[in-house]
């Protein structure tokens, strides 16, 4: 192509047409221009398509990273549940004197399981949209703030979460006498000393145990037990917050994921 445009050149100015060869050489000079100018906006086009499929798998990446949030979340609510059912029964029982200590055991033992387990949010597409100027990648500067807002909020709910659940595990253990609680019995029921404790052991430590709860450790379950209510009442309306933000961020990120 340069070769024939060089011959035309030669042709025009060995035939002295001066004139014909300026105007083929400004056609030629607007052709070279508008080449120039439609591989650059194809360049342009290229990037903006990349970039346009990039945005969308980091939405998609981060809807993700929620509903994995939210399936952390919808498991630890289902405990929260089981434990203020517990507390309840616990309750119902220790208001009944002919309840038998082992029954008490097991439900003041399952008011307080995983009471203290900690939420971590899945957070790897946000940390990688973070690092370097992938944050610039997001044109809608909304998302970005429903990600700030909800991280934020997750890191509070989590702290009330945690220090609740401390409250409960600290009244579990503020107790010197397993025995005397029902605890022990309850754990060779269906505890960890079922598996980790050897037959012979288990009817020697059964037999220091006189099966009776005194009326002062009966009071002291009913008062822990109704604040293990309050406890897991309190886990269950936290997590639902949660799911909230969650279902609000899921939202925005789903509609962005499924466009286009």
């Amino acid at each position: 192509m340069i070769k024939f445009f060089r011959k035309i050149r030669r042709r025009l100015l060995s035939a002295g047409e001066t004139g014909r060869y300026l105007k083929y050489a400004i056609g030629e000079i607007a052709l070279v221009a508008i080449g120039i100018l439609l591989a650059f906006q194809l360049n342009e086009w290229n990037d903006h398509r990349k970039k346009v499929k990039l945005e969308k798998e980091y939405y998609c990446r981060l809807l993700d990273d929620v509903k994995l949030d939210q399936e952390q979340i919808q498991n630890l609510l289902r405990l929260a549940e089981q434990r203020l059912v517990s507390s309840n029964e616990s309750v119902r029982l220790l208001l009944d004197d002919r309840s038998a200590k082992i029954d008490i055991g097991t439900q003041v033992s399952n008011a307080t399981k995983a009471v203290y387990s900690d939420f971590e949010p899945n957070n790897s597409a946000y940390e990688d949209l973070k690092s370097g100027a992938n944050l610039n990648i997001i044109n809608d500067k909304s998302i970005i703030k429903a990600l700030n807002h909800y991280f934020n909020r997750v890191e509070e709910l989590k702290s009330i979460i945690m220090i609740n659940g401390q409250h409960a595990v600290d009244i579990s253990f503020a107790h010197d006498d397993y025995f005397e609680n029902g605890t022990v019995l309850a754990s060779l029921d269906e505890g960890r000393l079922t598996v980790g404790l050897d037959e012979e052991l288990k009817e020697a430590v059964l037999s220091l145990d006189d099966n009776r709860l005194s009326r002062e450790m009966r009071n002291r379950l009913l008062n822990e037990s109704l604040e293990f209510v309050g406890v897991n009442t309190r886990q269950i309306e936290l997590y639902n917050l949660l799911l909230q933000e969650i279902e609000q961020l899921k939202g925005k990120l789903g509609a962005k994921c499924e466009a286009g």
